[in-house]
C-alpha cells in the first residue's frame, strides 16, 4: 500500500536533505504571500460586518477585499504557481535521480516554459475553485445532518455526570469522519494538480492542456495499483487530522486545570510537535504522488514477478520438450548413467 512513498525516498536518499530544503523554499514563499493576503481580507471582511451592523458605509473595506483578492491571484499566475512546479520539479529529479540544483526552481519562468505555466495557474484556479464549490456543498450537508444528531445526543445525556466527556468524544468521532470524507474529495483534486504540474516539469512536446490531459492519465492509467495508493494518502492523512484537531482540543482540555504559564508552555510545545510531523507527513504523501505519477502506476514489484514468470515458463519449455522429443531425454538419462559409472571407477581404483 505504501510501496511508492517509500520508493520515492529509497530514490531520492541520496539528495533528500537538499529536496527537503529546496522545496521549503518554494512553499515557504508561496505560504507566506497566502497568510498576508488572507490577513488583509479577514481584517476587512470583518469591519465591512461591523460597518454593516452599525448602518455605516463599506466601500472602503469592500474595495480593499477586492484589491486583495485580485493582487493574491495575480501573484499565483504570475509567480506563485511556477514556484510551487520548481518544488515538484525537484522531487521528481531527486526522484529519478538525476542532479537537483537550486536553479531548478525557478525552471518554469524561463522562456517556452512561463507562458504554458501561465495558462496552467489559471487551469489550476478554476480546478480549486470547483473544489471549493464541492466542500462548501459538503460542508452544508453535514452541518444540516449533524447539528440535530449533536443537539438530540446533548439532550439526552444532559443529566449524565459524565456529559462534557462524551459530548468531547461525540464531537472528536464527528470531526474526524467529515474530514476524512473531505479529504477524498480535496485529495482526488489535489493528485491532479500535482499530476499536470509534473508533467508540466518533465516534458517540453505537450500544451497546457496537453499537460493537464496528461495529470488525468496519471490518474486512470489503467493499471491496477490507484485504488491502493489512494487509500494509502488517506490513511497518511487520517493520521494528520487525528494529531491536529483531536489531540488538540484534547491537549486544550487536559491543561485547563494547570496553571496559565505551564499550560501555556506545553501547548507551545505539542503545537510545534504537531506542525513539525504534519510537515513531515505531507512530504510524505507529495513524494508518494509524484513517484506514482513517474511510474504511471507501475506496480512496484512487477520485475521480481516478471522473473519468477520467465522461469516458470523455462521450466514448462523443458519439460514439453522433454516430451515431445523422446530421444533427447534417453539421451539425458544415458549422459547421467556414465556420469554414475565412471565416478564408480575412480573409487575402485582408488
Amino acid at each position: 500500500m505504501f510501496k511508492f512513498h517509500s520508493l520515492a525516498f529509497k530514490n531520492a536518499k541520496s539528495q533528500l536533505i537538499k529536496t527537503i530544503l529546496f522545496s521549503l523554499v518554494s512553499f515557504i514563499i508561496v505560504f507566506v504571500a497566502f497568510v498576508i493576503a488572507r490577513t488583509f481580507f479577514v481584517q476587512n471582511f470583518m469591519q465591512m460586518q461591523l460597518a454593516a451592523q452599525f448602518q455605516q458605509s463599506a466601500g472602503a473595506s469592500l474595495s480593499m477585499i477586492i484589491l486583495v483578492l485580485v493582487l493574491g491571484l495575480l501573484f499565483f499566475i504570475l509567480a506563485g504557481y511556477q514556484l510551487l512546479a520548481g518544488a515538484f520539479n525537484i522531487m521528481a529529479k531527486a526522484i529519478e535521480k538525476e542532479a537537483v540544483q537550486f536553479s531548478d526552481l525557478f525552471f518554469a519562468f524561463k522562456k517556452g516554459k512561463y507562458v504554458k505555466g501561465l495558462l496552467l495557474a489559471f487551469i489550476t484556479i478554476i480546478v480549486y475553485a470547483v473544489l471549493y464549490l464541492i466542500t462548501l456543498g459538503l460542508n452544508f450537508l453535514f452541518n444540516k445532518a449533524l447539528t440535530p444528531l449533536f443537539t438530540s445526543i446533548q439532550q439526552s445525556v444532559s443529566t449524565s455526570d459524565h456529559a462534557i466527556g462524551i459530548l468531547l468524544t461525540v464531537q472528536i468521532i464527528l470531526i474526524i469522519i467529515m474530514g476524512f470524507i473531505l479529504s477524498i474529495v480535496y485529495w482526488f483534486f489535489f493528485i491532479l494538480m500535482i499530476n499536470y504540474t509534473v508533467s508540466f516539469a518533465r516534458k517540453n512536446d505537450l500544451s497546457a492542456i496537453g499537460h493537464f490531459k496528461d495529470g488525468f492519465k496519471g490518474i486512470k492509467n489503467g493499471r491496477k495499483t490507484w485504488f491502493k495508493f489512494f487509500l494509502a494518502i488517506l490513511l497518511i492523512n487520517l493520521l494528520i487530522i487525528i494529531i491536529t484537531q483531536p489531540l488538540g482540543t484534547i491537549l486544550t482540555v487536559l491543561t485547563g486545570n494547570m496553571s496559565q504559564n505551564v499550560a501555556q508552555v506545553i501547548l507551545i510545545i505539542a503545537q510545534t510537535l504537531i506542525i513539525i510531523v504534519r510537515l513531515i507527513l505531507y512530504f510524505i504523501i507529495l513524494m508518494g504522488i509524484v513517484q506514482y505519477f513517474l511510474r504511471r502506476g507501475e506496480n512496484v514489484n512487477r520485475p521480481v514477478k516478471e522473473k519468477k514468470k520467465s522461469k516458470r515458463k523455462e521450466k514448462n519449455h523443458k519439460k514439453e520438450a522433454l516430451k515431445n522429443d523422446p530421444s533427447s531425454f534417453n539421451e539425458t538419462k544415458n549422459h547421467i548413467k556414465e556420469d554414475l559409472n565412471h565416478q564408480k571407477n575412480l573409487n575402485n581404483d582408488k
